[in-house]
Parts: structure tokens; sequence; C-alpha cells
């Protein structure tokens, strides 16, 4: 394997700007060698903005055709599967942006395609690269609160991406670019949700879109069974004013809670014993994780296996795909597991 890996950047828009690049910068070992978007302006804007001496390629068969070790997928939603096909075809490894694909089977030829291309793809589920949810994760696991019994997951805004963080990027809310709240922003907490709690078997949902101009789901609440007897509601916006994020966590002996106060990540609440009152307790995250680019870098090397490979991103689409379905029907739906 060579001592550098030669890293090719698919899709030269803000993702690539505000995540992949900078985080690929922090990396040993590893150079943006070669930049590919359909757009030239894009492609000059990023190689100056990020000081990359990187070649530019509107064609993606010479792009593929550069010599290239790993490939990072940070397209429009629609272009995630068959990208990732084409790369893993030509024999290089895949970082794919969340969401890995519109549907479950999409995600199920994708992992097939990197089984037998003998490589890595892992996907960008942020959440798992962040200390704060990775430590939140651990207290649980470790029986911090006790058992779980219930959970609850808020994330509300605004606005959509296209008018809030991404400027101009319609594709969000687009039918024709399988984007939307759910795969947008329901892919990373109904993750973080089976993460935190385990495996998902039911979810009833009420999905709705409530901006006249967009063709999307903006708006979304569902209830969830957890294997472990555990039960979740999710609630995720675009049309909230005041927008929040919040996590709740209740369990047979205490409580976890994230986003209640600004000091602290992180808040454990366990009952007072004999009358006294409840004991709030702060557990500090690391200061820092590896990164995605970090974790894709090491996994190709065969140094740990990644924490978010196509198993993890296809999981997640099962989750949002339950959603969309439940509400369609009207009926609680079943989550399909993967073995």
């Amino acid at each position: 394997m060579p001592k550098t890996l030669r890293i090719g950047i698919i899709g030269c828009g803000k993702i690539a700007h505000v995540d992949h690049v900078p985080g690929y910068k922090s990396v040993k070992g590893a150079r943006i060698v070669s930049l590919l978007d359909v757009k030239k302006g894009q492609i000059d804007k990023l190689r100056q903005e990020q000081d990359l001496d990187a070649e530019g390629f509107t064609d993606p068969k010479r792009f593929l055709a550069s010599g290239l070790d790993a490939v990072t997928i940070c397209t429009p939603n629609n272009f995630h599967y068959p990208q990732t096909m084409a790369a893993l075809k030509a024999g290089v490894h895949v970082l794919c942006e969340k969401p890995m694909a519109a549907t479950a089977a999409e995600t199920s030829r994708m992992i097939a395609a990197a089984k037998r291309a003998g490589k890595v793809l892992q996907i960008n589920q942020t959440f798992h690269f962040l200390p704060a949810y990775i430590k939140a994760a651990e207290l649980v696991a470790q029986g911090a609160i006790g058992k779980p019994i219930h959970i609850r997951c808020l994330r509300s805004g605004g606005t959509t991406p296209d008018k809030g963080w991404s400027p101009g990027a319609k594709w969000f809310v687009s039918k024709a670019s399988q984007g939307g709240l759910v795969l947008d922003i329901g892919v990373h907490m109904a993750d973080l949700m089976k993460w935190i709690a385990g495996d998902v078997t039911e979810i009833a949902a009420y999905v709705d879109t409530r901006i006249r101009t967009i063709d999307v789901p903006d708006n979304a609440t569902a209830l969830m069974r957890f294997e472990n007897g555990a039960t979740g509601v999710l609630e995720l916006s675009w049309t909230t004013p005041v927008g929040g994020g919040l996590l709740e966590v209740y369990g047979s002996k205490g409580t976890l809670r994230m986003g209640f106060t600004a000091d602290h990540p992180i808040e454990i609440i366990t009952p007072g014993v004999g009358g006294k009152p409840n004991k709030t307790t702060h557990p500090k995250p690391k200061a820092k994780a590896r990164n995605s680019q970090q974790c894709f870098i090491d996994a190709i090397r065969g140094k740990a296996p990644s924490p978010t490979p196509g198993e993890l991103g296809r999981g997640a689409i099962a989750l949002c795909d339950a959603i969309v379905r439940s509400s369609a029907t009207g009926r609680f739906v079943k989550v399909k597991r993967y073995r």
C-alpha cells in the first residue's frame, strides 16, 4: 500500500468545503489529488479557497482513471448510489456522504459491490465522530442510567438547508434529487436513537410538507418500539422559527440529557435516596475524536474497522424508509433487519 493515499473528491460544493477537504488536511498519509464536478467553476473555487494542488475533472471516467486509491462522494443524494457503484467497479475505496442511498435495496447492492471489490465503504454518519455523542452512547452502554426505557430526540429549525447553511443548494428540497427532511436530518437522528437504545422493531410516523413551494417532507414525527422493549419519539422540523436540538434517554436508574444546558453537553440525573434531591452530574467527553476522514484512512490501512460501514448506513436508511412507509399507510410498519 502506498505511503500516501491518493484521494479524489466527487462534488466540489459546500459539503466538500466545510467537512471533507479540511478533514483530509488534518490526516497524515493522505493527499487530495483529483477533483470532479460538472461545474468547472466549483472546482476552481474549491481549489483556490482550500489551497489545493489537485487536478480538476468534469469527466467521471477520466477522474476515476487518474490513479486514485479512494474517493469521497459529496454530491446530491441521487448521485450517491451510481457514483459509489462506479467507484467500486474502478477498484477504489469509497467514503460516501449520508444518506447512503434512497432505498435499502440500493444500499445492499453497494455493500455487496464493496465486498466483491475488497474495498472499504464508509458512510459519513457524522454523529459517530462527535465526542459528545460518542460519550453519550458509551454511558448508556455502560449502564450509567440502567436499561433504556424511553428515548426522545428533537431536531428542528426555521428554514430549509438551501436557505440556511447551504444557500442555493435546491437539491435539498427536490424530490427528483431524493432530498427532504427525512433523508437529510432523519437519517442522522434515527441512527442516533438506534445507536443509543438498540435495534428498532416497528415505527408509526406522520410525515408532512408544510412549505408550499417544495415537494419533499419538511416535518416528521415518529413513534418507535425498540427490540429491548423501550419506546422512542423522533421529532423533526424545518419550519419552527425557534429551533432546538435535544436528546433525552430515560433509563431504569436515571436519565441522560443533551442540549439542555449551554455549559455542559451531557447531563446524568439519578434519583435521590432517602428523600434527598436528584443528583445531577456532567460527564465530560473527550476533547477530540478521530474524524471521519481519519477513520476512513485507518480502515483502508487495516488499522481499525470503520465505525460507520455500509451496514450502518443501510440500517439508517431502513429506519427512514419505515418512517415514510408508515406515514403513507397510516399504520405501524416493521423495520427490516439485516444480518
